[in-house]
């Protein structure tokens, strides 16, 4: 779990775009206690990145934005607090918005995930062998579930969500259902081939519930992957000043979303293993936030990543933490985003985070 203070991480071999890594926190700041079993991953800094000129900074990042069926009626039915809109089926189950900007963000984190994977929909694909029934949890906008559709049309996708955001664009082969997946499955067992669930960190309590019920609904020999957004940053180097306000800002961050299990990836694979599933792995890729890194493909990465972050995911993950959990008025929230914002354009921090995949097998001699 994240620490409740920022902290760095001391150098070590450099990371590349396409290498699995590891995160770590074996530097840490403000007396914050390290994570075990993680080493640590650096990555070399543009020495050009960090700009003088405030203007130029800005123009940098401004010139990055700009480059870059089955439900009832009652589930369009929203709930409204702080400008932000949040659905309404099981309230309060997930703290993430589901209005326009946040389908925005989960598009642009899509095209971030396939970049981690060399422009594959999964870590698990080459394992994959003609599946004829997919499921997709937290399917979101649906992206995902359209794309595996297309890439496997003799194939069943089903995407399910609180939300009932998806596009009414799809393959004749992939629909989408409302529900719950922390409630009783309504799949028959031994279902599906492939089950699918990503960024379901903090929207998810009692995972080994979950995970079990993916154990009864894959067929003997299917697979389960679980893909996650760190909740959570790293530093290799100083530029992370205790007086920032990005560091306030990740310090009540941590804090808050802790006891909520935002960063739940480092527990995933021993809840698979927990759970039956076999040849579990557990894999991370780097993500920076902002054009720092020396890496092209790090770099291209981390152009995304960051306007999506700027523009709509430090809100859409903070704000109701903060105001909800932490106290914080709405003002003095706005107030700080704004300075966090500032200091992300200027590339001057080098913070990254990591996607990670943790993947298994359920045995083929399970009935």
């Amino acid at each position: 779990m994240a620490s409740t203070s920022p902290e760095a991480v001391k150098k070590s071999p450099e990371v590349t775009a396409a290498a699995a890594t590891t995160s770590s926190s074996s530097r840490p700041l403000a007396g914050a206690t390290a994570p075990v079993d993680e080493t640590s991953a650096h990555v070399e800094a543009d020495s050009g990145s960090d700009r003088d000129s405030v203007s130029d900074t800005a123009s940098d990042y401004h010139s990055d934005v700009s480059a870059t069926t089955s439900v009832g009626s009652s589930v369009f039915d929203f709930q409204y607090q702080n400008g932000r809109r949040y659905h309404a089926y099981r309230a309060g189950q997930y703290l993430l918005p589901n209005d326009e900007t946040e389908q925005e963000r989960l598009d642009i984190i899509h095209h971030v995930f396939l970049l981690t994977l060399n422009g594959q929909p999964c870590a698990s694909i080459s394992k994959l062998d003609n599946p004829k029934r997919i499921l997709d949890i937290g399917t979101g906008t649906g992206i995902w579930a359209v794309e595996m559709g297309d890439l496997y049309p003799s194939a069943e996708v089903i995407g399910t969500d609180l939300s009932p955001i998806q596009t009414p664009w799809v393959p004749p082969n992939v629909q989408f259902q409302i529900d719950d997946a922390t409630l009783p499955w309504t799949f028959p067992p031994s279902h599906f081939d492939f089950i699918h669930a990503r960024t379901l960190g903090g929207a998810i309590q009692d995972w080994p519930s979950v995970i079990s019920q993916m154990y009864t609904h894959l067929v003997p020999g299917g697979y389960v992957e679980l893909a996650e957004g760190r909740a959570n940053f790293w530093c290799d180097d100083d530029s992370l000043s205790p007086e920032s306000a990005t560091y306030t800002w990740l310090t009540e961050f941590r804090k808050l979303s802790e006891p909520l299990g935002f960063d739940i990836s480092p527990k995933l694979k021993g809840l698979l293993e927990a759970g039956g599933f076999e040849d579990v792995q557990f894999v991370q890729r780097v993500i920076p936030m902002g054009t720092w890194p020396k890496d092209k493909a790090l770099k291209e990465i981390g152009r995304w990543f960051r306007v999506q972050f700027i523009e709509m995911a430090l809100e859409a993950y903070s704000i109701a933490l903060f105001t909800r959990f932490g106290g914080w008025t709405n003002e003095k929230f706005q107030i700080l985003m704004a300075k966090v914002k500032q200091e992300l354009k200027s590339n001057k921090i080098h913070l990254y985070t990591y996607a990670s995949y943790t993947t298994g097998r359920k045995p083929l001699s399970s009935s």
